[in-house]
């Protein structure tokens, strides 16, 4: 690559790149708005079904990036819609554990085949090759950002629950 092309191709893969993530994350939140969650009450749900019932308020509230105050709302609204429940944890009554219900995991399911389905119909419109290089490509940069960021920062910070 000449030194010349570099500085237009940086700007070409920055905007692609911003574009993109902006799509999506719009994309996202219409799938989950159409569900009745907000992003962050979708996050909330994530997390327990990742971690596993019985999950603390200050793990959500870490899972989460959110204050513990804010986390104790969003699972209010969910225990409202029946998503959760809450208990006390037997050992440690000061503990509140939270865990999904049958309704919170089928919900979360929905939510999976929307976004399943959105990125079908895109992805039909690319050739098979054009696809296969589209993921090979995105793991590589993946990859690439991953060995950048543990040089300057550590470790990278866990993929957010899905």
């Amino acid at each position: 690559m000449e030194d010349q092309e570099l500085p237009e191709q940086l700007a070409s893969i920055e905007q692609l790149l911003l574009r993109v993530s902006w799509l999506e994350q719009r994309r996202f939140a219409q799938d989950i708005a159409g569900l009745s969650l907000t992003p962050p009450q979708f996050f909330v749900l994530c997390s327990i079904l990742t971690r596993g019932a019985h999950l603390t308020m200050s793990a959500l509230a870490f899972d989460t990036l959110q204050h513990c105050a804010t986390v104790t709302g969003i699972v209010d609204r969910l225990e409202k819609m029946s998503l959760v429940t809450r208990q006390r944890d037997a050992a440690d009554r000061r503990q509140v554990l939270v865990e999904l219900t049958p309704a919170g995991r089928e919900l979360l399911g929905r939510v999976r085949g929307s976004r399943e389905q959105r990125l079908r119909e895109t992805l039909l419109r690319l050739s098979e090759r054009d696809a296969s290089e589209l993921l090979r490509l995105l793991r590589t940069y993946l990859e690439a950002f991953r060995l950048q960021y543990e040089s300057t920062e550590g470790a990278l910070p866990e993929d957010p629950p899905m």
